[in-house]
């Protein structure tokens, strides 16, 4: 089980991270088993070919990102 609550938790610390040191933070990359969990929720978003978002960023599948370590970008 994939829990989103995690990695919504380590992408705000990621992206309070970022701003600190002065970063525009432009898009959120996670694994893509995070990725599909997002999909998956948001199936209507995706069947519309809206851009898929979580924390008000574009989500990019990344299999060098780890389950629960997103990386703002």
């Amino acid at each position: 089980m994939l829990w989103l609550s995690i990695v919504i938790d380590n992408a705000c610390t990621q992206i309070w991270a970022a701003w600190g040191s002065g970063a525009h933070v432009t898009s959120l990359r996670v694994s893509p088993a995070v990725y599909d969990a997002v999909a998956a929720a948001r199936s209507g978003e995706v069947a519309r070919d809206y851009p898929l978002m979580l924390l008000g960023l574009p989500l990019i599948a990344d299999p060098r990102v780890a389950t629960y370590e997103p990386v703002a970008g």
